[in-house]
């Protein structure tokens, strides 16, 4: 890494980072199983390629707003108008909600399970999403850098965590397992995956943070989002070398249970039967979700200051509220909807930071003539190419949702 990474910028880097890795890391293996390792290669760097050039549309576009503490809602109506603003708001709502509705109800497994251990008493998932909201909204509340610093300490975690489990894992992988799927699969986990390579949500936040210092916002970017990246992979390399496809403790089996997530870690425990790899899975299952919440949290609640601005909601306290309650709600009557919840977050991530970006760069660049202080290669080809893969993935997650793609 250049030297000219300060301690703040290496800090965005790791938010960066942390935002993306969370829930949607854990899906990977169950809804790209059956593509097989390679084909899911593939479309991770190429998910990769699309969310990073979508991250640097939205910071030129960030850039013509008239206001530096601008979120998407703003910068969209200035662009777009009220059309656009409005737009944005829908998506970014059910983006977020549906993405903290999912890490509710996995975090709220582990953690009552964990509460479980502890205690030695069998506690409701109900109790574990309470706490587990609880601990990270009580975080959020102190800002952006106690988030900072409580990311750095959930990474150091899971990577020690991850490196842990890699080596311990590696020896159990089945050559066997690595087969070349079918290529009919792929359309349908586009969405999911193009969800777990989304930090945008917290550029706006970062933007802040750093203010307004691009270099430093797009070196977080850039060495944040190749992170994602090599987990991914290497994730995706162990869990498909370890379990099955089929039967009652492969991925299509886990992918169909209640709690996802939690059968996932408990079928790796009982695969590995090492009682330190289970301490392990655990540790990393709860710092993947954590750090994407965390991101998840103070990007809803500067979303909802920046778009309410009612004299009723002063502080931060009532924003938070108004974060956490709608998903909770859905995780406690949709216990099943981990992974229905991240398929159609990819919709609103194609809409949000796919179509809205292009469509406000191109606003700026060719009716407004504004000049950038950064400007994403490539001009009108480029924006084109962005919006049909972005319909593209919308198109596609609605034809599994009605049965016409396998899933």
């Amino acid at each position: 890494m250049p030297k000219l990474l300060t301690r703040k910028c290496w800090g965005s880097l790791l938010m960066v980072a942390g935002t993306a890795i969370g829930a949607g890391m854990l899906a990977l293996p169950m809804v790209t199983s059956e593509m097989g390792f390679f084909y899911a290669v593939v479309i991770f760097v190429s998910c990769y390629a699309f969310m990073i050039i979508n991250s640097f549309l939205l910071i030129e576009a960030s850039f013509y707003s008239q206001r530096k503490d601008a979120n998407i809602v703003t910068i969209a109506g200035e662009r777009l108008g009220r059309i656009g603003q409005f737009v944005a708001w829908l998506c970014f709502l059910g983006l977020l909600y549906a993405v903290a509705a999912a890490y509710i109800s996995a975090g709220g497994a582990l953690v009552g399970r964990l509460l479980q251990q502890v205690v030695g008493q069998q506690f409701d998932v109900s109790w574990g999403m309470i706490v587990f909201i609880a601990l990270f909204s009580f975080i959020v509340l102190f800002g952006m850098r106690s988030i900072d610093i409580i990311n750095r300490i959930l990474l150091v975690g899971l990577i020690g965590a991850f490196v842990y489990l890699f080596f311990n894992i590696v020896p159990h992988i089945e050559p066997s397992h690595f087969v070349l799927g079918e290529v009919s699969y792929i359309w349908a986990a586009i969405p999911v995956v193009i969800l777990s390579f989304t930090s945008n949500i917290i550029i706006p936040s970062l933007k802040n943070y750093l203010n307004n210092n691009i270099k430093m916002l797009t070196q977080a970017v850039i060495f944040g989002s190749l992170i994602p990246l090599l987990f991914y992979i290497l994730w995706q390399f162990v869990i498909m070398g370890v379990l099955p496809i089929y039967g009652d403790q492969g991925l299509i089996a886990i992918e169909h249970s209640a709690y996802p997530v939690n059968t996932l870690t408990q079928t790796l425990q009982s695969y590995l039967g090492l009682s330190q790899a289970a301490q392990a899975v655990g540790i990393f299952s709860i710092c993947a979700l954590a750090t994407s919440f965390l991101a998840v949290l103070i990007s809803l609640v500067d979303f909802l200051k920046d778009g309410i601005r009612v004299n009723k909601l002063r502080g931060k306290t009532a924003y938070l509220a108004l974060a956490v309650i709608p998903p909770l709600l859905f995780a406690l009557f949709f216990p099943k909807g981990f992974l229905i919840a991240l398929g159609y977050a990819g919709i609103f991530v194609a809409i949000l930071y796919g179509i809205l970006p292009a469509l406000m760069v191109w606003r700026a660049r060719y009716h407004d003539r504004l000049t950038p202080e950064l400007r994403v290669f490539g001009g009108k080809p480029l924006l084109c190419v962005i919006l049909i893969a972005s319909v593209a993935i919308i198109l596609f997650q609605l034809a599994a949702s009605v049965g016409l793609l396998p899933i």
